[in-house]
C-alpha cells in the first residue's frame, strides 16, 4: 500500500481516481471497519493469519462493508490453504486474490504444494485422509526440525530412542 498511515491513505484516495486497496492498514479484526469509516480505501485486503483464522477473517469480511481481496504473506501451502478456504467461502469475490506466493519459496512443508495452474489455485476437497495425502516426507521433516532447533537453540522434533 502506498501510505504509512490511515490518514495519508484517506487523503490519497480523495486525490486520485484509481481504486485504493488497504493492505498493511489491516492487521487486526477492527482495522477494516476503521479503514471503511475513514473513507481510506475502496477495497480491503484480508490475510487470514493476522486476523485470527478463517472464521474470524470471514466475519471481518462480512462486517467491513468493502469488497475484499484475500492475500497472503510469503507462506507455505499450509497458510495458502487457509487463504484459499477464506476466498472460497466468501459470497462475493470481485477481484483476483494474491495467494500464488508458493513459487517464491525454495520449497514447501507439504508433499503436494499449492501451485497455481494458469493463474489459479484449485480448492481441494477436505477428506479424512488429506493430512496424510499432503504430509511432508521424512527428509523435509528432518530439515525443518534441524532448522527450528538451530534457530531456537532447543531440540525440536520427534523424540528419538537411543
Amino acid at each position: 500500500q502506498p501510505c504509512a498511515t490511515l490518514a495519508e491513505l484517506a487523503a490519497l484516495r480523495r486525490r486520485v481516481d484509481v481504486p485504493i486497496a488497504a493492505d498493511e492498514s489491516i492487521r487486526r479484526a477492527e482495522d477494516p471497519r476503521r479503514v471503511a469509516v475513514a473513507g481510506a480505501a475502496d477495497i480491503a485486503v484480508l490475510k487470514v493469519a493476522p486476523l485470527g483464522g478463517v472464521r474470524r477473517a470471514l466475519a471481518v469480511a462480512e462486517a467491513c462493508g468493502l469488497p475484499v481481496v484475500v492475500s497472503s504473506a510469503l507462506e507455505t501451502s499450509v497458510g495458502l490453504a487457509a487463504g484459499l478456504a477464506l476466498a472460497a467461502a466468501l459470497p462475493e469475490l470481485p477481484y483476483a486474490c494474491g495467494l500464488a506466493t508458493m513459487t517464491l519459496l525454495d520449497g514447501d512443508v507439504t508433499s503436494d504444494p499449492l501451485l497455481p495452474i494458469d493463474g489459479f489455485l484449485a480448492v481441494r476437497s477436505v477428506t479424512p485422509d488429506l493430512r496424510d495425502a499432503v504430509a511432508a516426507d521424512e527428509e523435509t521433516c528432518r530439515r525443518w526440525y534441524e532448522r527450528i532447533s538451530a534457530v531456537t537453540g532447543q531440540p525440536f522434533g520427534p523424540a528419538r530412542s537411543a
